[in-house]
């Protein structure tokens, strides 16, 4: 009998559980499987309950980290690391063996085969296109893994994270509306959606496009890692020394607190 995947997904942010959980479930069972296991953790001692900007997403990098590190010593075959800033995933492709996958790099892969031209949706202080420092945030993203000139645009709506992980009605429609503005002012032909299963099922029943949703994202590109038997290149993430608790003959540092986890998704 085949042995099931088991895939961490960790949910960087302090009682991320109690506020993503659910909105998480609700987006990795359409894509379930008898031979792939999800099992949701949060960091129950981040700094921060949710992730606004790159100074916060800096606060929680280590822990998410530390939580990667952790989630491979249970013996997990792959990562799947939370929110679309990234925090912590290049360490972490450097302290782990097993492969790890940020949210923002499999769902940029899986929008350019669908698209030509993609644009992100997401919270913001403003609606419509961006071009502020929350663009360029995303710009950097994507000019790291190659994707720059296929990034047509960053478009928000007026909400916070939270609002979406509370799955407020609202939000359907104006990022419905955001994305028809994507396709037919921007050029995106590929909708890189944010938040939970209704406004996600809205986007694609709306929208003359593909939408991908990173959290489901993360978790196929992780499964079809793991069945490749691929992880990422010690010549591009050069090996941390983990087991002795250092980096490239760096003193040693405490392991931190350990990651809190759900049942399995």
């Amino acid at each position: 009998m085949e042995r099931r995947i088991r895939i961490c997904a960790i949910i960087p942010v302090r009682d991320g559980l109690a506020s993503w959980g659910d909105v998480h479930r609700a987006l990795l069972a359409p894509i379930a499987s008898p031979r792939v296991e999800i099992t949701l953790v949060d960091l129950p001692e981040a700094p921060v309950g949710a992730i606004k900007n790159s100074y916060t997403s800096e606060l929680v990098a280590l822990q998410h980290v530390e939580a990667a590190i952790q989630a491979q010593r249970d013996g997990y075959d792959a990562v799947a690391m939370g929110c679309l800033g990234e925090p912590g995933v290049e360490a972490a492709k450097e302290a782990l063996d097993i492969p790890v996958i940020g949210e923002a790099q499999a769902v940029m892969h899986y929008a350019s085969m669908v698209g030509r031209r993609f644009s992100f949706l997401m919270p913001g202080s403003k609606s419509g296109r961006r071009s502020d420092g929350r663009a360029r945030r995303y710009e950097d993203i994507a000019a790291r893994y190659g994707f720059a000139h296929k990034l047509a645009s960053v478009r928000s709506v007026i909400a916070g994270s939270l609002d979406f992980a509370s799955q407020e009605n609202r939000l359907r429609d104006e990022m419905l509306e955001q994305g028809l503005l994507a396709v037919e002012e921007d050029g995106a032909d590929a909708v890189i959606g944010y938040g939970g299963l209704e406004i996600l099922e809205r986007l694609r029943g709306g929208l003359p496009v593909p939408v991908v949703d990173p959290i489901q994202a993360s978790a196929m590109m992780a499964e079809s890692l793991v069945r490749l038997r691929l992880s990422q290149s010690e010549h591009a993430y050069p090996k941390a020394d983990i087991a002795k608790g250092r980096a490239s003959g760096e003193a040693s540092a405490d392991d931190g607190g350990a990651p809190r986890a759900t049942q399995p998704a």
